[in-house]
């Protein structure tokens, strides 16, 4: 590989902080605000980001809902991350609540599916 081919795949590869993903907003592909993201989950045995914790309808003074949200079903866009679902979706949905911090592989399996995203570990 020659030098300007390097260049190129260097210049095509985006590093982000874990501190510039936690706290950032996340919308729907209709620009409706869902959320935060409340934490980024590392799958330390295979280096990878395994699932983002997204905080929906965080009012003044009620609890949280917790959502685990599979990484590769973002897209980053100006400094926070699109989702391609509506809206109503997370209104209705059941928060994984304290649950979302000890998911296995089987749970995440699960989200994976209804992202219709084939899980990483398996590709």
């Amino acid at each position: 590989m020659g030098i300007a081919e390097e260049t190129q795949v260097v210049k095509n590869i985006t590093f982000v902080p874990a501190t510039k993903i936690k706290g950032a907003k996340v919308f729907t592909i209709k620009d409706e605000e869902l959320g935060k993201i409340e934490e980024v989950m590392i799958d330390s045995e295979r280096g990878k980001i395994a699932y983002v914790v997204l905080a929906c309808d965080c009012f003044l003074g009620m609890k949280c809902k917790l959502f685990a949200v599979p990484w590769e079903a973002l897209k980053a866009s100006r400094g926070a991350y699109i989702l391609k679902v509506e809206k109503g979706a997370f209104e209705t949905a059941e928060s994984l609540g304290e649950n979302v911090w000890a998911l296995t592989h089987n749970d995440l399996a699960k989200v994976h599916e209804q992202y219709k995203l084939h899980p990483y570990w398996e590709i």
